[in-house]
Protein backbone atom coordinates (compact mmCIF):
# COMPACT_ATOMS: atom_id res chain seq x y z
CA UNK A 1 0.00 0.00 0.00
CA UNK A 2 2.91 2.33 0.75
CA UNK A 3 4.01 1.83 -2.85
CA UNK A 4 0.76 3.37 -4.07
CA UNK A 5 1.27 6.49 -1.93
CA UNK A 6 4.82 6.85 -3.22
CA UNK A 7 3.66 6.41 -6.80
CA UNK A 8 0.68 8.79 -6.64
CA UNK A 9 2.71 11.87 -7.66
CA UNK A 10 3.83 10.01 -10.79
CA UNK A 11 0.32 8.81 -11.54
CA UNK A 12 -1.23 12.25 -11.10
CA UNK A 13 1.39 13.84 -13.31
CA UNK A 14 0.21 11.44 -15.98
CA UNK A 15 0.83 13.36 -19.17
CA UNK A 16 3.43 15.77 -17.83
CA UNK A 17 6.31 13.47 -18.71
CA UNK A 18 5.09 11.60 -21.78
CA UNK A 19 5.52 12.74 -25.38
CA UNK A 20 6.22 16.34 -24.43
CA UNK A 21 2.48 16.87 -23.83
CA UNK A 22 1.73 16.29 -27.53
CA UNK A 23 -1.78 15.20 -28.36
CA UNK A 24 -2.18 12.26 -30.70
CA UNK A 25 -5.89 11.87 -30.93
CA UNK A 26 -6.93 10.24 -34.18
CA UNK A 27 -10.40 11.72 -34.00
CA UNK A 28 -8.93 15.16 -34.71
CA UNK A 29 -6.84 13.96 -37.61
CA UNK A 30 -7.71 15.39 -40.99
CA UNK A 31 -9.36 13.06 -43.43
CA UNK A 32 -6.81 11.87 -45.91
CA UNK A 33 -7.09 10.06 -49.17
CA UNK A 34 -6.72 6.32 -48.69
CA UNK A 35 -3.22 5.11 -49.45
CA UNK A 36 -3.05 2.64 -52.30
CA UNK A 37 -0.34 0.11 -51.57
CA UNK A 38 1.70 -1.44 -54.32
CA UNK A 39 2.20 -5.19 -54.32
CA UNK A 40 5.79 -4.73 -53.17
CA UNK A 41 4.65 -2.79 -50.08
CA UNK A 42 1.95 -5.37 -49.33
CA UNK A 43 4.57 -8.10 -49.57
CA UNK A 44 6.97 -6.17 -47.35
CA UNK A 45 4.28 -5.51 -44.72
CA UNK A 46 3.31 -9.18 -44.75
CA UNK A 47 6.94 -10.23 -44.30
CA UNK A 48 7.47 -7.70 -41.46
CA UNK A 49 4.25 -8.86 -39.81
CA UNK A 50 5.34 -12.51 -39.93
CA UNK A 51 8.53 -11.65 -38.04
CA UNK A 52 6.58 -9.36 -35.73
CA UNK A 53 4.06 -12.09 -34.82
CA UNK A 54 6.79 -14.65 -34.22
CA UNK A 55 9.40 -12.66 -32.29
CA UNK A 56 8.11 -9.27 -31.16
CA UNK A 57 4.39 -9.58 -30.50
CA UNK A 58 4.94 -11.94 -27.53
CA UNK A 59 7.11 -9.25 -25.93
CA UNK A 60 4.62 -6.50 -26.71
CA UNK A 61 1.76 -8.58 -25.30
CA UNK A 62 3.48 -8.65 -21.94
CA UNK A 63 4.89 -5.14 -21.96
CA UNK A 64 2.84 -2.88 -24.25
CA UNK A 65 -0.64 -4.27 -24.88
CA UNK A 66 -2.13 -2.95 -21.62
CA UNK A 67 -1.97 0.55 -23.12
CA UNK A 68 -1.47 0.03 -26.85
CA UNK A 69 -4.27 -2.46 -27.57
CA UNK A 70 -7.80 -3.36 -26.57
CA UNK A 71 -6.40 -6.20 -24.44
CA UNK A 72 -5.95 -4.18 -21.25
CA UNK A 73 -5.60 -5.97 -17.95
CA UNK A 74 -6.58 -3.36 -15.40
CA UNK A 75 -4.73 -3.34 -12.07
CA UNK A 76 -6.54 -3.58 -8.75
CA UNK A 77 -6.08 0.15 -8.08
CA UNK A 78 -8.00 1.00 -11.28
CA UNK A 79 -11.17 1.24 -9.18
CA UNK A 80 -9.78 4.01 -6.94
CA UNK A 81 -11.67 7.23 -7.72
CA UNK A 82 -9.55 9.62 -9.75
CA UNK A 83 -6.99 7.01 -10.69
CA UNK A 84 -9.49 5.28 -12.98
CA UNK A 85 -9.91 8.52 -14.96
CA UNK A 86 -6.13 8.97 -15.28
CA UNK A 87 -5.53 5.38 -16.39
CA UNK A 88 -8.39 5.53 -18.90
CA UNK A 89 -7.03 8.81 -20.29
CA UNK A 90 -3.47 7.43 -20.56
CA UNK A 91 -4.70 4.32 -22.38
CA UNK A 92 -6.82 6.38 -24.77
CA UNK A 93 -3.84 8.59 -25.62
CA UNK A 94 -1.51 5.58 -25.97
CA UNK A 95 -3.88 3.81 -28.37
CA UNK A 96 -4.35 7.00 -30.38
CA UNK A 97 -0.59 7.20 -30.75
CA UNK A 98 -0.13 3.57 -31.76
CA UNK A 99 -2.63 0.71 -31.60
CA UNK A 100 -1.07 -2.76 -31.86
CA UNK A 101 -4.33 -4.72 -32.01
CA UNK A 102 -4.04 -5.95 -35.60
CA UNK A 103 -0.36 -6.58 -36.09
CA UNK A 104 1.94 -4.66 -38.39
CA UNK A 105 1.43 -2.12 -39.86
CA UNK A 106 0.00 -0.67 -36.68
CA UNK A 107 -2.90 1.74 -36.60
CA UNK A 108 -1.32 5.07 -35.76
CA UNK A 109 -1.10 8.74 -36.58
CA UNK A 110 2.06 8.16 -38.59
CA UNK A 111 3.55 5.98 -41.31
CA UNK A 112 4.72 2.41 -40.71
CA UNK A 113 8.33 3.49 -41.25
CA UNK A 114 8.02 6.31 -38.72
CA UNK A 115 6.32 3.92 -36.28
CA UNK A 116 9.36 1.64 -36.49
CA UNK A 117 11.70 4.58 -35.90
CA UNK A 118 9.66 5.68 -32.87
CA UNK A 119 9.45 2.18 -31.41
CA UNK A 120 13.20 1.78 -31.68
CA UNK A 121 13.84 5.22 -30.18
CA UNK A 122 11.41 4.53 -27.33
CA UNK A 123 13.01 1.27 -26.32
CA UNK A 124 16.57 2.58 -26.60
CA UNK A 125 15.94 5.72 -24.55
CA UNK A 126 13.76 3.68 -22.14
CA UNK A 127 10.80 6.04 -22.44
CA UNK A 128 8.58 3.00 -23.03
CA UNK A 129 7.13 1.60 -20.96
CA UNK A 130 6.92 4.93 -19.11
CA UNK A 131 8.56 5.25 -15.69
CA UNK A 132 5.23 5.87 -13.96
CA UNK A 133 3.99 2.53 -15.31
CA UNK A 134 7.20 0.64 -14.46
CA UNK A 135 7.07 1.88 -10.86
CA UNK A 136 3.89 -0.10 -10.22
CA UNK A 137 4.60 -2.89 -12.73
CA UNK A 138 8.16 -4.00 -12.16
CA UNK A 139 7.89 -6.78 -14.71
CA UNK A 140 7.04 -4.22 -17.44
CA UNK A 141 10.64 -3.10 -17.95
CA UNK A 142 12.23 -4.60 -21.04
CA UNK A 143 15.13 -6.98 -20.57
CA UNK A 144 18.32 -6.52 -22.58
CA UNK A 145 17.37 -9.54 -24.68
CA UNK A 146 13.89 -8.10 -25.38
CA UNK A 147 15.40 -4.74 -26.35
CA UNK A 148 17.78 -6.49 -28.75
CA UNK A 149 14.96 -8.55 -30.27
CA UNK A 150 12.80 -5.47 -30.85
CA UNK A 151 15.76 -3.46 -32.13
CA UNK A 152 16.73 -6.21 -34.59
CA UNK A 153 13.15 -6.36 -35.85
CA UNK A 154 12.79 -2.58 -36.23
CA UNK A 155 16.14 -2.26 -38.02
CA UNK A 156 15.52 -5.09 -40.47
CA UNK A 157 11.96 -3.84 -41.08
CA UNK A 158 13.12 -0.26 -41.67
CA UNK A 159 15.72 -1.48 -44.13
CA UNK A 160 13.11 -3.50 -46.00
CA UNK A 161 10.77 -0.49 -46.27
CA UNK A 162 13.53 1.95 -47.20
CA UNK A 163 14.71 -0.37 -49.99
CA UNK A 164 11.24 -0.11 -51.58
CA UNK A 165 11.43 3.65 -52.00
Amino acid sequence: MKLIYLALPFIFSSSAFGHGKEKHLMAKKKKEEPVVLTDSFKTAYAQINIHYKKRVEPIFKGKCFDCHSSHTTYPWYYQIPGIKILITSDIKEARAHIDMDNGFPFRSHSTPLKDLVEIERSILDKSMPPLKYRILHRDAALTKKEVETIKDWTQSSKKLLKDLK
